[in-house]
């Protein structure tokens, strides 16, 4: 039987509890994330030309090492660029650590959701830079792992505290048939089913459900949306009001 972060062959990413997929790259590159971020939406409103991220769900590291390179190129010149990866995944948290030659670049192994260090680990980083918030979060593909496991109001209030973190926030939600493609793969490798995943309110149009959260109950505003990538997922990008 395969544990949940292994992959299952044709193309197959396995099934996953956590969506800690220990060769998610793989399947879904991470040059794809940045091809459809936008250009002239990334600036800092403090003047000690510093741009602070943080990066949830980091996976191994990938994607937040051209995340950087990506706002190296969009910022103005001489930009301090600094990046905090987060996953709840010892394992992965390790590899990105191997494959990280950047100091500008920090992973930490953190649950966003359960872990009872993670105010502190948050607070002490965005403290190095003399910031409380941080410029931009990304929450690539993970949203819907918090909604399986925690149920709407997990959903809901994983969105408050991120808000709460930050000037302007990217996601990338994931459909409701990834909800069912989850369940099926988890059932097919023996493992309990998600316990809440019929009772969750929130379904069908799970974009507009999360967009409808970030503006009417975090006061952030939409300011893009981007083009579907190749596995039929787009961007959405907020700014707070």
């Amino acid at each position: 039987m395969k544990g949940n972060n292994e992959a299952g062959g044709d193309g197959d990413p396995g099934a996953s509890r956590h969506g800690n997929f220990i060769n998610y790259y793989k399947f879904h590159p991470a040059n794809e994330r940045i091809c459809q971020l936008p250009q002239g939406v990334w600036f800092s409103q403090h003047p000690d030309r510093k741009y602070i991220a943080l990066d949830v769900g980091c996976n191994a590291g990938e994607l937040t090492i051209e995340l950087r390179k990506f706002l190296q190129d969009n910022l103005t010149v001489n930009t301090d660029i600094n990046l905090l990866g987060i996953d709840l995944d010892p394992i992965l948290i390790q590899r990105a650590r191997e494959n990280n030659f950047n100091q500008s670049i920090t992973f930490e192994c953190l649950d966003f959701v359960l872990s009872q260090n993670r105010n502190d680990i948050i607070k002490n980083y965005l403290t190095k830079f003399d910031r409380n918030k941080f410029d931009v979060i990304f929450c690539f593909s993970i949203t819907m792992w918090i909604h399986l496991n925690h149920g709407d109001e997990g959903l809901v209030k994983f969105l408050e505290d991120i808000c709460s973190y930050t000037q302007m926030l990217v996601i990338e939600p994931q459909p409701w048939k990834c909800y069912r493609n989850a369940s099926r793969r988890l059932r097919r490798s023996g493992e309990q089913d998600f316990t809440l995943i019929n009772f969750l309110k929130f379904n069908g149009d799970m974009e507009k459900h999360i967009i409808d959260i970030c503006t009417k109950k975090c006061g952030f505003q939409k300011v893009s949306t981007s083009e579907n990538n190749s596995w039929g997922r787009k961007l959405l990008i907020f700014n707070k009001n």
